[in-house]
């Protein structure tokens, strides 16, 4: 009963003192609210920052201005996480270099023409119909819907743009279907035209048959589990070369074969001659089950190729590659056919026979070899993937219809079949196949009228641009470069309603009568200006408001163009945007356009590459040519937590709504900054991850950040302006380091920033604030803010701290949390926002951190932290083990060395000794004093080695009672507060 009551007793005491006790006050609220980010803080943080910061003073001063170029999405379909990603990455860019006193261009595009949409747009009327609507409505009326489509499509993603807290206007924004852009972009089609870059030519492009058109290489994905029917086949050499019939002569060979081998069966009928290697040597194979039945095949691929049909033999007959030039050979299954033996640079000898099925319309280096031998091209398939009547007469005319991928192939394998031409068939050969992306099915190759941009011309150009061009991650370089010297020409036609038109001209009766030149295309595009695009494609029996005077009155016999451009043309031709911004600026002294690119690491193949050749097939020839971006930076993409694609056939998908707002239990909502968080602590140069797991890490590693802001402002409340700072020397030694330690952290921060390691950025503040903040310095200055005086020096040299951590800290978080920064702003008290808006306006907080750097007090708080980590191992000893402690507290610690006048940890704690009672959240600390051990209740020794030394720990029981105000032992008895705490009430009082 005595003990209860004397417990009583003590409570009741320190309830007494419990005003004097100056607890942190903030109205800062503890939780965020979704209504007030959306309705409030976003627009505030976002949209109005923006338009402030932009206008805050003229923009004529190149080196003020930065520029990310928005690559615009395509206004197709809802947002996914890849875009909130995508716009996320960049705004913390943005913000990084507002931060860091830049001005902020950042215009935000869509993407708006192209089949995809035109697809979708068609696809609710084709239900109504149960027909193909495009086979129905007039090209204006599917440009119409697909106008529609795409407004209304971007319309909602805008808003969801909103939701992630991107700072720019949004309703200032770029459209590629915008009569100016489109203008823009014809204007660089003719700036490529007036360089001799167009050209018309019936060659092979890829080809989507479900999308019927052709493709570019970035609109390719590449399925690497396709299957395919191989076959080798057999051609008889009907006519052999002068050196070859000697060799057979020589062999008593009356008749040889060629073998090829195909993975494109369907391809057969197209067939117009066999490639070899001159460089080769080839061997004779017998068949020993067929008398007089020989074949010919490469000698470093024989053995592969015997392994394949066991009725064959080597007879070790050599024959060189060039005795095969000049040798003809037939098709058995075209009559009187007699095609050529040629050579081919690219035959090799890593897998076939040596002997290259050759079809020019229907493959490139096909196309390219028989070109240079007078072959013309050839491919009876049409749009649709569609045998056409063209087909070779005779065992082929039956196949006309049929699709070349399914009905066509199998048919082809029949034939081939029963023909006796077949030496091997593989129907499981698994490979790397080109597919159509929008589709997803395989595509052909396919000979057809196209229009092309000649990309050899300009490659150099366009990868000495790319030597002044820096690279995140720097493996970009070389994969863009790598794409640039592999392409040749880009296929810029494309066979749909649905985009800007090439301004061409052709004979009414004859389609290869084609009028596209200078004049032509410049009055084309100033009849385009007047009426808008969707003039050009009306149905007209005279088009002569479209000529100009050099081609009056040929209205009647000519017709307008129907192709449209390819998608990257739009969107690579959008650096025009940034062009008319600074042109309207005055800003004649930028060099580049862009300072980044940031998109998809796809986008290598895609619109990095688009946007370069443009820029670069439009500068004129005499002059070097500038990439429109400094710098490209790309990331990967969002994969759940067990590494799968998200996709929503998986049901895996999460969406950027579901991520903030949260979805039952399983998935509480982060918020938009905790989705921005996940953002920058992701490695985004390679694939990232999120599921429920990730996000709960996310949200307490907010949550600490707000409980952090909390602690910051309560503790600040009643610093009245910037004369109640503490100078620096007048600080506690433990105030100087960790303010050194800030201004480490800081400086560290901000180069990751300016590498945009967005990951190590909150990496180093969140160890700094676990690992030195919360768990070191704000517990050891607790004390020393509740229980000091109001005004005295200890206390406001710990605020003076704490103000330098806040500002810190909302300094380097404003670009990745810009929503709590903007609610922690509004709470902090207005001598230090000085009439700002939001923090971030205050700049980079590097002058008044940099002069508190301390080298060599950091190494001797190196040694007081390790040894602080040996006198806490021992008092936890008491404290969980035994069980004779609560806390720290109510100890006392004995520091001793042997020898300690020379000693320099001796020495380095004793300048300290004053504070180290603090350090160590111990009651008292007696340094280098002897020890009673038997006044002690309870006594833990340890003799520990630190910074290379040995020192003597003991803890003991506190000898004072405990203060009922600070709870310190330090009382003369518990009904007593201690001294410092007596002149403390008594001095308020």
């Amino acid at each position: 009963m005595l003990r209860v009551s004397n417990r009583r007793f003590y409570s009741d005491l320190a309830h007494k003192y419990s005003s004097s006790v100056l607890l942190p006050k903030t109205s800062f609220p503890k939780r965020s609210n979704l209504e007030k980010v959306q309705q409030d803080l976003i627009p505030r943080s976002s949209q109005q920052l923006y338009k402030e910061q932009l206008n805050s003073k003229p923009l004529n001063n190149d080196s003020d201005l930065f520029i990310i170029h928005d690559g615009p999405p395509y206004a197709n379909g809802d947002l996914h996480l890849g875009h909130a990603l995508n716009k996320i990455l960049k705004d913390v860019i943005n913000r990084y270099n507002l931060l860091n006193g830049k001005q902020i261009y950042y215009k935000p595009g869509w993407d708006c023409h192209g089949l995809p949409i035109e697809l979708k747009a068609l696809e609710k009327i084709s239900k109504k119909m149960k027909k193909d609507s495009s086979t129905v409505l007039s090209v204006g009326e599917i440009r119409k819907l697909a106008r529609e489509h795409a407004n209304s499509t971007i319309t909602s993603q805008l808003e969801g743009f909103k939701s992630l807290g991107i700072m720019t206007d949004f309703e200032h924004n770029y459209k590629t279907l915008n009569h100016s852009f489109e203008i823009n972009q014809l204007k660089v089609f003719q700036g490529l035209l007036k360089r001799g870059l167009i050209k018309r030519q019936k060659k092979p492009v890829y080809w989507g048959c479900q999308t019927h058109t052709a493709l570019a290489e970035g609109e390719l994905e590449y399925n690497d589990n396709h299957k395919s029917i191989t076959l080798h086949l057999k051609f008889p050499i009907i006519k052999p070369s002068v050196q070859l019939s000697a060799i057979l002569a020589e062999n008593s060979i009356k008749d040889v074969k060629a073998l090829i081998w195909t993975s494109t069966p369907w391809t057969i009928p197209s067939n117009k001659a066999i490639s070899i290697n001159t460089e080769f040597e080839y061997v004779i194979l017998k068949n020993t089950k067929v008398e007089d039945e020989f074949v010919i095949v490469a000698n470093e691929l024989s053995s592969t190729v015997l392994s394949l049909n066991p009725d064959f033999e080597s007879t070790n007959i050599v024959v060189p590659g060039s005795a095969l030039i000049s040798s003809q050979y037939t098709n058995p299954l075209i009559e009187n056919s007699t095609f050529p033996i040629i050579h081919g640079d690219h035959v090799t000898s890593t897998a076939g026979t040596g002997l290259v099925h050759t079809a020019p319309g229907h493959g490139n280096d096909d196309y390219f070899v028989c070109l240079a031998n007078g072959i013309d091209v050839y491919s009876p398939v049409d749009q649709f993937g569609k045998y056409t009547d063209q087909l070779p007469e005779g065992v082929f005319q039956h196949l006309k219809g049929l699709f070349v991928l399914g009905k066509g192939t199998e048919e082809i394998l029949k034939i081939l079949g029963g023909s006796g031409m077949v030496y091997y068939r593989d129907d499981n050969y698994i490979h790397s196949y080109p597919y159509d992306w929008r589709s997803k099915k395989p595509i052909i190759i396919r000979a057809t009228p196209q229009w092309f941009t000649n990309v050899g011309e300009i490659k150099e150009a366009s990868l000495k641009a790319l030597e002044d061009v820096e690279f995140i991650p720097a493996r970009g370089k070389n994969r863009l470069s790598a794409f640039i010297k592999n392409r040749n020409e880009w296929c810029i036609s494309r066979q749909r309603s649905w985009g800007v038109p090439i301004p061409a001209l052709y004979g009414r009766n004859d389609e290869n009568h084609v009028i596209m030149d200078e004049e032509s295309v410049e009055f084309i595009i100033a009849k385009i200006d007047e009426l808008g695009t969707d003039a050009w494609f009306e149905e007209e029996e005279d088009i002569e408001r479209w000529l100009p005077a050099r081609y009056a009155g040929q209205g009647k016999d000519l017709v307008k163009g129907k192709d449209t451009m390819d998608v990257w043309f739009d969107s690579g031709s959008s650096w025009n945007e940034i062009r008319e911004f600074l042109e309207e600026n005055q800003i004649t002294n930028r060099s580049t356009y862009a300072d980044v690119y940031l998109e998809g690491s796809d986008q290598h193949r895609g619109w990095f590459q688009s946007s370069l050749l443009t820029k670069v097939g439009i500068t004129p020839a005499t002059v070097p040519a500038v990439a429109p971006y400094k710098k490209i930076v790309t990331h990967g993409f969002t994969l759940d937590e067990k590494g799968f694609k998200m996709s929503k056939s998986l049901g895996n998908t999460l969406t950027p709504e579901t991520i903030i707002k949260g979805q039952g239990k399983a998935l509480p909502g982060v918020g938009v900054d905790g989705l921005r968080m996940w953002v920058a602590q992701s490695d985004y140069t390679n694939d990232m991850s999120m599921g429920p797991n990730v996000l709960k890490h996310v949200g307490d590693a907010l949550k600490k950040l707000r409980i952090t802001f909390t602690f910051l402002l309560g503790n600040l409340n009643d610093l009245r302006s910037a004369e109640d700072l503490v100078k620096f020397e007048e600080l506690n030694k433990i105030d100087q380091f960790a303010l050194s330690r800030l201004a480490q952290v800081n400086e560290e921060v901000l180069a990751h920033y300016e590498q945009y390691n967005f990951n190590r950025v909150l990496k180093t503040l969140t160890n700094h604030l676990n690992i030195e903040l919360s768990a070191i310095y704000f517990d050891i200055v607790k004390d020393r803010l509740y229980t000091d005086g109001v005004d005295s020096r200890s206390r406001r040299a710990a605020q003076t701290v704490l103000y330098h951590i806040f500002q810190t800290y909302l300094s380097l978080l404003s670009p990745i949390i810009p929503v709590m920064t903007q609610e922690v702003w509004d709470f902090t008290p207005k001598w230090i926002v000085k009439g700002q808006s939001n923090a971030i306006l205050n700049g980079v907080y590097v002058d008044e951190l940099a002069k508190f750097q301390n080298v060599g007090l950091e190494a001797d708080f190196a040694k007081v932290w390790e040894l602080r980590d040996q006198i806490t191992t021992l008092i936890e000893k008491g404290r969980k083990e035994e069980k004779t402690i609560k806390n720290s507290l109510e100890t006392e610690v004995y520091i001793s060395f042997a020898n300690p006048e020379s000693s320099e940890l001796s020495q380095t704690l004793t300048s300290l000794e004053s504070e180290l009672s603090d350090y160590y959240l111990v009651s008292k600390l007696h340094l280098n004093k002897p020890l009673d051990p038997s006044s002690a209740k309870f006594h833990y020794s340890n003799k520990v080695a630190v910074a290379g030394e040995f020192v003597n720990i003991s803890i003991v029981n506190a000898t004072n009672c405990k203060c009922p105000r600070c709870w310190r032992y330090s009382s003369i008895s518990e009904e007593a507060l201690c001294k410092r705490c007596d002149d403390v009430v008594v001095h308020e009082h």
